[in-house]
């Protein structure tokens, strides 16, 4: 259940990534030709801009921790057992969990605090603009959940492996493909 929602979570996030940018794309560069080439502008680029912004900031730390890929220090968890690396996870992902909660009871108070202040500009409430950390904080339950329920189970991800030993192996990877293609290329020259 919670692997579903949280793909599903993923996927909607992905597709309001790509809006976000072309909205902002389209109002950015619309703007900077309308004022060099016609001396007017689009008067909610400003605005509207930096509201897609933050929303993309937030959804893309949704995505983020849902394909586990957040910078992180991991040498810790490279140290220890997978056990202990199992615990570390379950750990981390209740504090997440805790700091989800905060986003939640936080963006909540602000969505409510803002409701009657709009942007000058657009005209809507700047709610819309705290209702960002409401979203995150509920979003990033389920990759979390997630995450710690592949720890539970023991879905490692590969962490035991070193990154020294992946880069050796690419390389030999990368030398194994070369070598037919160059032995071929000698005796080729030989004859």
């Amino acid at each position: 259940m919670i692997h579903h929602a949280s793909r599903l979570i993923v996927r909607g996030f992905e597709i309001l990534i790509v809006a976000c940018l072309a909205i902002m794309g389209i109002l950015v560069f619309g703007n900077v030709v309308l004022r060099y080439a016609f001396n007017s502008g689009i008067a909610i680029s400003e605005e509207l801009s930096r509201l897609l912004f933050v929303w993309l900031i937030f959804m893309g730390a949704v995505l983020a921790s849902a394909r586990r890929i957040h910078i992180g220090f991991d040498t810790l968890q490279r140290a220890v057992g997978p056990r202990a690396r199992r615990a570390l996870v379950v750990f981390t992902g209740a504090l997440i969990l805790a700091g989800c909660g905060i986003f939640i009871v936080g963006g909540w108070r602000q969505t409510l605090i803002n409701l009657g202040n709009t942007y000058p500009v657009l005209g809507i409430s700047y709610a819309w603009l705290y209702g960002t950390a409401l979203v995150f904080g509920v979003a990033l339950i389920f990759p979390v959940c997630n995450n710690i329920r592949r720890a539970l189970i023991g879905i490692d991800d590969g962490l035991t492996e070193d990154l020294a030993d992946r880069i050796e192996g690419l390389a030999e990877r990368i030398d194994e493909s070369k070598r037919p293609a160059g032995r071929e290329a000698s005796a080729k020259g030989e004859k």
